[in-house]
């Protein structure tokens, strides 16, 4: 255990704590622990003598006896500011200087005691920046470091600081993909409180950035207690009372006259595709906080309250309709800690951040630039979450806590003329009105009332045992969706107005008659219902000091899935999925300055509950062809829309979902293999100077079982005779062992195999492989500096849990593996497939009160498709082959001759650099703290084009898409924000 890197001095090892240096992980990572010796000024050891550790915040105090061979523990000590006292009999009582203890941190502590008659050394060596027990892969960053840097103020943008996390798609909202992963694979965590949308993964419950307290990014190499992620944690500690009473106020605003605006993009032909210049965005937000003892060293509270003011305006339809979305709900939370005694802790967190986002939506006359108002939209999210946790130190050897909260979500979207007015999508080459006909467009069309709760409990462990660590714990989730989706207007119904020719066939088999040239196509869809899904998990793991210098990190995970239909009857139940997990850290030289580290584990992740909804529910999914007998150009709300009259019905009707739930065995394979992951890590760190150290590692990660949904209804009739459930649930590339009706009498009487590779489906498969560089200086009260670099590549032929490709979030029963056509050609580079990033962040301080920082990132593109409609198969119901026609594509006599476009065709995106500054002035007026602050994000105003048109084809194959490769979004152009904050 002893470490003579770390023997010098309490003084400098104070030093070292404050750095902020990542460590091995503990209880739910919102705690950290304490250990070392006592030693005498000549190194040998003390016995009979005791160690009092003491928060300098909150009065929290335990003491110790320390063990026969010298060594020390406190574990799961709250995060916060605290000092050591080393006391034996015949030697002078030692104090150490303060020091920091952040989320998942284990610090190491020599304490030297001395006579009467000795001095202690307190000049020692500077102490190294490298944990030496740990073997994973994260980013631990405290308020202080964030406030020096320019960040934009949530979670996302502070786990985009790490290595190997890349920004994701916008059009999923803000979100990192950690290592490869999409970015609906990862879990974000409130003071153990697991906040993750569990229904498809893209977006978490959130609190205002000034009650965060400090964040520990987990990149990989995570613990046997973190579970159902493939991708990276975000977890997030907030602050606390203490007993020093606090009040203070700050504004944040970002004015539209400091916004530039992006390009718009211009087709060769002079017409405009994407109208940007119309764009206008302003941001304030505030905060009121308290916080400080109700009952001094033993009860005490937070509380802070943010009103937010936020408007936006766009364009979309190619300039045709205008957006203008506003948002002013205020947050208000608050965090209450009772230290019952020395051995009893209490936490209570409760937190409301509920909003609503308001759209009026405006019809643009391109020729003249009037607008004419449409409709208004609202979209609700966030809900009310609260948790309650304890902590209890039953001896000095054992801890145990536990944690029991509930977090909301709502996914309500309604539209004020939804009750009038159908989505009208008008396909014909004549439409009048252009593609969006309907009196109500994109996204208004869809409806939902929806709400998703998780009820989490858990309990956690430690139990010191010599130079083991056992740690060992159990939790479970019960997350319940509740959902009512369908369509706008009068019957619910999605409108599809097309060309037709006599004798053509439509999708529900029939026949188009003759003198009809368009038709008329109603989708009406339903789902409703509340589903409900179990996910628990038991782990064990050891932290065994194998010696001096090595130390073993071995973890053993168990995790159930069971997803639940709208019955409450069991629709997907995985269970016995054992992960492993090994991490080793070697102290190369015993001396705390370098190491060399390895970890491998496996990772599974959970059925998205959106599974359970789209596909065990009473869906209703009806769609009827009627010949279009005319149209009329009506007004509503002052705007021009499209009405029609039906004709005579063509043929019956195609039933996807006939309302009731459907019989599992039939949809999803009896022997389903569960979602994981597969990681390897090896790598380098070590200490050159004093305040640096540099590093190396290099990362796999490998996708294993990928489950999304197949169409094998062409199978079934072309083996059976039988017609059954269109889609199935299943590994891609694998058997299914499936319930079928093999007789046609409507009655399943039989189990199957269906060897899905046969079918056309192959393995999902996705690889990530990185090196990654890092450079750290730590805050040495004058700057500080932090770089990396990252060369990765993620390949494979399928993403994940969403598909960027499209910005289809239907998280398990993505596009993918729809049809056997869809893969053909799929696998190549990813779309977070980032080549090169470069990241440096750090602050310079000028003065005592003037301070600057700087956030640097510069990334290479992702790859660009040219998706076609047609495959040498035929042209698939819906979805985006990777062929494009070249000849005889509309001629039905001869065979269409394709070309193959695989993935990453076209090349990438362009390199994106990011450049953001800031500088802070602080002062003190009448014991009052003053803060005024500037933050320039894209300082140089980039435009880089992050995504562009991958459609080569327009209406049908051999139609080309003018609109291929223009340019769809640009970097966010230069912003500035304006702050003023005051504490006393």
């Amino acid at each position: 255990m002893k470490n003579t890197f770390f023997k010098r001095t309490l003084t400098a090892a104070a030093v070292a704590a404050a750095m902020g240096m990542s460590a091995t992980a503990i209880a739910q990572s919102t705690t950290g622990n304490v250990s070392g010796e006592v030693v005498t000024t000549s190194d040998g050891r003390v016995e009979n003598a005791k160690v009092t550790i003491r928060n300098v915040q909150t009065g929290y105090s335990r003491t110790v006896e320390v063990a026969e061979d010298g060594s020390y523990r406190f574990p799961s000590l709250p995060v916060g500011r605290y000092v050591i006292v080393a006391n034996a009999s015949g030697y002078e009582p030692n104090e150490s200087q303060e020091f920091s203890i952040s989320a998942g941190s284990s610090r190491e502590l020599t304490v030297p005691l001395a006579t009467n008659i000795e001095t202690i050394d307190v000049s020692g060596t500077a102490i190294s920046m490298v944990d030496t027990r740990s073997s994973g892969t994260a980013l631990n960053i405290g308020e202080a470091q964030i406030d020096r840097i320019p960040v934009p103020r949530n979670a996302t943008s502070v786990a985009l600081l790490a290595p190997s996390t890349t920004a994701g798609d916008d059009r999923f909202g803000n979100l990192a993909s950690f290592g490869g992963s999409s970015v609906a694979e990862n879990a974000v965590y409130i003071n153990g409180l697991n906040v993750t949308n569990f229904r498809t993964g893209t977006g978490f419950s959130d609190v205002p950035f000034e009650f965060y307290k400090e964040f520990e990014v987990k990149t990989g190499g995570y613990s046997a207690e973190f579970g159902r992620s493939t991708g990276g944690v975000i977890n997030a500690i907030t602050k606390s009372g203490t007993n020093e009473f606090e009040f203070g106020a700050n504004v944040y605003y970002q004015p539209e006259s400091f916004r530039e605006q992006s390009p718009s993009t211009i087709l060769s032909d002079g017409s405009v595709y994407i109208e940007n210049s119309f764009d206008e965005r302003s941001e304030m937000e505030g905060n009121i906080y308290a916080s400080g003892p109700i009952i001094e060293d033993t009860l005490f509270f937070y509380a802070i309250y943010n009103p937010r003011d936020i408007s936006n305006e766009s364009t979309s339809g190619e300039g045709s309709s205008f957006n203008e979305a506003s948002a002013d709900d205020a947050f208000y939370g608050g965090k209450l800690d009772w230290q019952i005694n020395n051995d009893h802790l209490l936490e209570l967190l409760a937190f409301s951040d509920s909003s609503t986002t308001e759209t009026d939506v405006y019809q643009v006359n391109q020729q003249t630039g009037d607008r004419t108002y449409g409709s208004t939209s609202y979209a609700e999210s966030g809900g009310d979450n609260w948790s309650l946790k304890y902590t209890g130190y039953l001896t000095d050897d054992l801890t145990v806590s536990a944690l029991y909260g509930k977090n909301k979500y709502s996914l309500t979207s309604s539209n004020n003329v939804q009750e009038d007015c159908n989505f009208v999508y008008d396909l014909r080459d004549s439409a009048p009105l252009g593609t969006f006909a309907g009196c109500i467009g994109s996204p208004g069309y869809l409806t939902e009332q929806g709400e998703d709760e998780r009820e989490a409990m858990r309990i956690d462990f430690e139990w010191f045992l010599g130079d083991h660590l056992l740690r060992f714990g159990y939790d479970t989730e019960t997350n319940t969706s509740n959902a009512l989706e369908g369509y706008s207007g009068p019957g619910g119904k999605f409108v599809y107005l097309r060309d037709g020719t006599a004798g053509g066939e439509l999708d529900n088999g029939a026949t188009i008659p003759a003198g009809v040239d368009q038709y008329i196509e109603e989708r009406v869809r339903t789902v409703e219902g509340s589903f409900e899904t179990e996910n628990s998990a038991f782990y064990v793991e050891d932290i065994w000091s194998v010696t001096d210098n090595l130390t073993a990190t071995i973890g053993l995970r168990n995790d159930t899935f069971d997803n639940k239909n709208g019955n409450g009857e069991t629709f997907v139940e995985i269970d016995n999925m054992w992960a492993p997990r090994l991490g080793l850290s070697y102290d190369i030289n015993g001396d705390g300055q370098s190491k060399v580290f390895a970890n491998a584990g496996r990772y599974f992740l959970p059925v998205a509950s959106n599974t359970n909804v789209r596909l065990s529910g009473n869906e209703y999914d009806v769609t009827q062809y009627f010949a279009l007998e005319g149209t009329e150009i009506s007004q509503y709300n002052g705007g021009d829309y499209l009405t029609y009259t039906a004709g005579d019905k063509i043929g019956g009707d195609r039933v996807n979902a006939d309302g009731e739930v459907p019989d599992t065995r039939s949809i999803v394979d009896q022997d389903l293999d569960p979602m994981y992951q597969d990681e390897y890590i090896l790598g380098y760190e070590a200490a050159f100077a004093e305040n640096w150290s540099w590093g190396i590692r290099g990362i796999r990660r490998e996708l294993n079982g990928a489950i999304d949904d197949m169409e094998i209804s062409a199978y079934l009739d072309d083996t059976y005779g039988c017609h059954a459930a269109s889609y199935i649930l299943g590994n891609p590339g694998e058997v299914a062992t499936l319930g079928a009706d093999t007789n046609c009498d409507g009655q399943l009487n039989e189990t199957i195999d269906v060897d899905l590779a046969e079918v056309g489906y192959p393995v999902g498969e996705r690889s990530y492989n990185a090196v990654e560089l890092t450079l750290a200086k730590a805050w040495d009260g004058k700057w500080f500096m932090n770089a990396s670099y990252t060369w990765s590549q993620s390949y494979g032929n399928t993403e994940g849990l969403v598909k960027s490709d499209i910005a289809q979030d239907d998280a398990g029963i993505t596009q993918d593996f729809d049809f056997p056509e869809l893969m053909d050609g799929a696998y190549g580079n990813l779309p977070n497939d980032r080549r090169h990033t470069f990241k440096a962040y750090g602050a310079y301080a000028l003065t005592e009160n003037f301070r600057l920082g700087a956030n640097f990132t510069l990334s290479s593109g992702r790859p660009l498709n040219a998706f076609g409609i047609g495959h040498p198969n035929g042209v698939p119901p819906y979805g985006d082959t990777f062929y494009v026609c070249t000849a005889n594509c509309t001629d039905d006599t001869v065979e269409n001759e394709y070309v193959q476009m695989p993935r990453g065709t076209y090349g990438r995106t362009e390199w994106t650099p990011k450049l953001d500054l800031n500088a802070t002035y602080t002062t003190e007026l009448a014991g009052t703290e003053i803060e005024l602050r500037a933050d320039v994000y894209n300082v140089l105003n980039s435009s880089a084009v992050q995504r562009r048109n991958e459609f080569a084809e327009d209406a049908f194959p051999g139609d080309p898409n003018k609109r291929f490769m223009a340019p769809t979004s640009y970097q966010t152009p230069r912003y500035v924000q304006l702050s003023a904050g005051i504490k006393f």
